[in-house]
């Protein structure tokens, strides 16, 4: 039974004000034009590629650039503020539309072929569309059109013919300030997200190189340290076990809980908050390879060498969490090194430049136990160690708070999206 003030649809049941139309009657696709390879120069105009589009914004990571003649040449293809892109090949990833809105940051940026731009008439507001084209509902209406092409195509007949609600004008222009609201929330938690990383990485480059009071500095084999500093060997500071523990479970072994490749590579800090996998190891793995609070794990084994030795702390006592499978433990000897400091060295430019040198391999690159002994490691006293290590985690945990507080907002702006879209809620 359909509930009073609402209709039953091809689509789904929606407000009796709303109607049920083809994207394409008040929006077209319009795709970019084919630049060729021999177009591109090393200054100029950026030239909007499929590679530029991401999810919610443009991406110039990979900057190619045209003649800034060809703005006049090719006008109908400069692209403006608030334009609205999509791309046309492989246009979806992790269920999530790669479109994305220009802004000033992105202009003057030519269009190319197989990204597409959206037209629309004054009978619809254009960010009530940009919003419901990233409704999941809508993605996966996309799939079903572009199913079985490789890659995977769309074509702007096929996303035109897509059926979608649509609401009085009014009601899209409500709808679209609300949700672009909550998008404006986001980005600005995500530009504070992106000034921490940026302040995290200057203070950890200066503070390994620099210290904390130092005016005498010397060279050393990981670049310029304080003169009081020494550069060591692992194998003089720390214990270094290399695991082989696997995930498997067997009846004739204890049941532990493993820390693994993926928690280390994802986490800077080894905690109780974190969901832990279920196996079983024998006796003397379990002694060996028991995790103690202020080990540093380390990856051992990448697929490409600027991806090894990435570095987690382990910040809580376990009970019976070990270490996994393709990852080192550090312990560092007592009074000498902290836990966290170590974490954070590692994770330096040169220290992480050095551990690159030290990986071997060919299509898959690995650390051995003689590398990890050797590798160097800049070395203050404990307690300067300390000061460090404070002032990154407080950077740290500022990052924490600032993804959980843009992880929520989400979280809010995803059931706004179903309830407004779907005229669950009306406004």
């Amino acid at each position: 039974m359909v509930a009073r003030g609402y209709k039953d649809t091809e689509i789904g049941v929606i407000p009796v004000e709303w109607e049920v139309v083809k994207v394409g009657k008040h929006t077209k696709l319009m795709g970019g034009y084919a630049f060729k390879s021999k177009d591109a120069k090393e200054f100029g105009t950026r030239w909007l590629k499929i590679a530029n589009v991401g999810i919610k914004k443009i991406k110039w990571e990979q900057v190619s650039h045209l003649e800034d003649t060809y703005q006049e040449e090719y006008k109908k293809f400069l692209l403006k503020k608030n334009d609205i892109v999509l791309a046309m090949t492989r246009p979806i990833l992790s269920m999530k539309l790669k479109i994305a809105k220009i802004t000033n940051d992105d202009i003057p940026a030519l269009l190319n072929q197989r990204v597409g731009k959206f037209i629309f008439d004054d009978k619809v507001n254009d960010e009530f569309l940009y919003q419901l084209f990233q409704h999941i509902d809508f993605v996966k209406l996309l799939m079903l059109k572009i199913m079985g092409t490789d890659p995977p195509n769309v074509s702007s007949e096929q996303l035109e013919s897509i059926k979608i609600p649509l609401p009085p004008l009014k009601e899209q222009e409500k709808i679209a300030d609300i949700l672009s609201t909550a998008d404006e929330k986001i980005d600005a938690i995500e530009g504070q997200i992106q000034k921490a990383e940026t302040l995290k990485k200057g203070l950890l480059q200066k503070l390994l190189s620099e210290g904390i009071g130092h005016s005498e500095f010397k060279d050393s084999e990981l670049g310029k340290i304080p003169e009081s500093w020494e550069v060591v060997e692992l194998a003089k500071i720390t214990t270094i076990l290399l695991s082989n523990v696997d995930k498997k479970s067997k009846e004739d072994e204890h049941d532990v809980k493993l820390c693994n490749y993926m928690d280390v590579y994802n986490n800077q800090y080894i905690t109780n908050d974190l969901v832990y996998m279920e196996a079983t190891a024998k006796d003397n793995q379990i002694e060996k390879f028991q995790l103690q609070i202020n080990d540093v794990i380390i990856t051992k084994d990448s697929e490409t060498k600027d991806d090894i030795a990435i570095p987690a702390v382990v910040k809580e006592t376990f009970e019976n969490l070990i270490c996994g499978y393709h990852l080192a433990v550090l312990r560092p000897k007592e009074n000498i090194l902290y836990g966290v400091y170590l974490m954070k060295a590692i994770q330096s430019v040169n220290v992480h430049k050095h551990f690159e040198k030290l990986a071997n391999g060919i299509t898959r690159f690995g650390l051995t136990s003689s590398a990890i002994n050797q590798a160097l490691i800049p070395l203050p006293p404990i307690e300067e160690q300390n000061e460090i290590a404070n002032i990154l985690s407080s950077v740290d945990n500022k990052l924490v708070v600032l993804r959980a507080k843009k992880e929520k907002y989400e979280t809010l702006k995803k059931g706004l999206l179903q309830k407004l879209l779907s005229g669950e809620v009306r406004v």
